[in-house]
């Protein structure tokens, strides 16, 4: 509105008329005290001679000084020499009596200095409500950083007590050790004890015979008959004192009974964190039994165009990555179905795997390439494992990348696709799962699975499960695309002939079913888990199931 009406303060030059001659010509002066404007002529022959006004402080318009910073209407710009006294509220904008009689007769008016003072009023409310917001956002700040400051003191206290936590157990487990090196430290010195009395007699036997073989063979060189009988009889004397038959008592050997790392337990016995999404929007998931019972299915769609699900890879609690057979493109699906994003690739991706920093993708070529698809969806080359190929890929918490080659060879890169180590999977391993504590699930068999092995850090097979269920059937083997695990390292493994999901515990030797009849999945081939403990299950079809265990 001020823009409009070019309202000005009085330090701002504003063109008027002369107040002694009306002129609007050479308006260049202005009396702070009489409050008028004077042109050059005016102000030397007239307003500075008159006794009157010969002492008034007269500036130059520019620099005039108006009583109470009164604002100044301007003059007109349609019709010189008038004044714009007045406001019209339909059109906004200030004009002079002229303009009034010739543009806007018909329309509502203002006078000017009523309108001011209610752009005054205006203005002040103005500036009230943005001080409100001012301090609004003051305050949204202030809370956000004591939040963040609370946050952060909270953690540090976590801190504190799993260190607490890990230094104790850490204290048991050296006790544990101590106690078994101290044991076998026992053993050692009772060993020695036995050693010591078995070998001392015979010691002193050895010496003893030594010294009577000599004594014999330097006196039989040319014994003497008395000699001769002598040595006879002393031999046949002192050989029945040495005994050689006797039985040593000794130790059996000692032998180690290896225990099993629980990393579940230790995970217990220290704690885990439970943290929700940035706005607490996601609910934290519990262990539950599995039931097929209680299964519940939340939500089913058809990914197009309608083909085998190669790896469905969950983003977080809402969205899915999917790759399909023969698809060059990417999807990015919501749990009601819908297509939110598709990227276009010149390679069909086979397995998914989510990291921090974008998405890792193996191919179906039986390529050595590694490809990650960046946050600005960039597709670039994450690693080169040649001569191996690159088969089943997955991603731990502590950023351990797993890879499959289709080999008895696991290959285990770091976050920037440097080969760390490599593990063996003891038989040709295709489907692939990262656990907890750097343990991996891994189904062998090639195209299609015979056993299920978790495998340890350092390449030990720790659990098989060969095909048995609860239900006491026992499985062939399985065919499926991918395999997944939750975070209480429970392995879900679908099967394209049975048109079922199994689930696998580490410590648990037999398998059990999540799906039911009346659930309706047919031919599932690839599986995964998102934050809320739900699972994706991608079928054959290209239908996708979401069910709540």
């Amino acid at each position: 509105m001020a823009s409009k009406l070019s309202i000005r303060k009085a330090q701002v030059h504003v063109p008027n008329t002369c107040a002694w001659c009306d002129s609007v010509q050479d308006i260049n002066w202005y009396c702070n005290d009489c409050q008028e404007a004077l042109c050059d002529k005016c102000k030397e022959e007239t307003h500075q001679r008159a006794r009157r006004t010969r002492n008034d402080d007269v500036v130059p318009i520019k620099q005039a000084n108006k009583t109470g910073q009164t604002v100044l209407p301007e003059v007109c710009k349609v019709h010189p020499g008038k004044t714009c006294d007045l406001f019209c509220t339909e059109c906004n904008v200030a004009i002079c009596s002229m303009c009034f009689t010739t543009k806007h007769k018909q329309h509502a008016f203002k006078h000017f200095e009523d309108e001011i003072n209610t752009q005054k009023h205006n203005m002040r409310e103005q500036l009230e409500t943005l001080k409100f917001k001012l301090d609004q956002l003051n305050e949204k700040l202030s809370n956000r950083r004591q939040k963040s400051k609370t946050f952060k003191e909270s953690v540090d206290i976590i801190c504190k007590d799993v260190k607490e936590r890990g230094r104790k157990l850490k204290a048991e487990i050296d006790s544990i050790v101590d106690n078994v090196l101290a044991e076998l430290s026992s053993l050692v010195a009772e060993e020695d004890k036995l050693l010591k009395e078995d070998c001392e007699h015979d010691d002193k036997c050895v010496k003893q015979i030594k010294q009577l073989n000599e004594e014999v063979e330097q006196l039989s060189e040319n014994p003497s008959s008395g000699t001769l009988f002598e040595l006879t009889r002393r031999l046949r004397t002192t050989i029945p004192l040495y005994d050689v038959t006797g039985t040593s008592i000794h130790l059996y050997l000692p032998s180690f009974e290896t225990g099993q790392i629980d990393t579940e337990q230790l995970t217990k016995m220290i704690g885990f964190v439970k943290a929700g999404s940035r706005n607490d929007s996601t609910p934290m998931y519990e262990k539950k039994e599995i039931n097929n019972q209680h299964v519940r299915k939340l939500t089913t769609f058809q990914t197009p165009p309608n083909k085998p699900i190669f790896s469905i890879c969950p983003i977080d609690d809402t969205y899915a990555w999917i790759s399909m057979f023969e698809c060059l493109d990417l999807l990015r699906v919501n749990k009601k179905g819908n297509v939110t994003e598709t990227v276009k690739l010149d390679f069909t991706p086979w397995s998914l795997a989510l990291t921090n920093s974008g998405l890792l993708m193996t191919r179906t070529d039986q390529s050595p390439l590694i490809h990650k698809l960046s946050e600005d969806r960039r597709v670039t080359t994450f690693a080169e494992i040649s001569p191996l190929k690159a088969s089943s890929i997955s991603v731990s918490d502590t950023d351990e990348v797993f890879v499959s080659t289709g080999t008895t060879t696991i290959l285990v890169l770091n976050i920037i696709g440097d080969k760390v180590r490599q593990i063996s999977c003891g038989h040709v391993g295709k489907r692939i799962a990262s656990l907890t504590g750097g343990n991996v699930a891994v189904t062998t068999g090639g195209g299609y699975c015979k056993e299920l092995n978790i495998i340890d850090r350092s390449g030990q097979i720790v659990h098989t499960w060969s095909g048995e269920l609860d239900n006491g059937q026992k499985l062939s083997m399985t065919i499926q695309n991918s395999i997944a695990c939750d975070k209480y390292d429970r392995v879900f493994v679908p099967d394209l002939v049975t048109h079922q999901v199994y689930v696998i515990s580490r410590n648990e030797r037999k398998a059990k079913c999540i799906l039911d009849e009346k659930h309706g999945v047919r031919n599932p081939l690839a599986v995964g888990v998102d934050r809320c403990g739900h699972v994706w299950i991608g079928c054959g079809n290209g239908t996708v199931y979401v069910m709540q265990l």
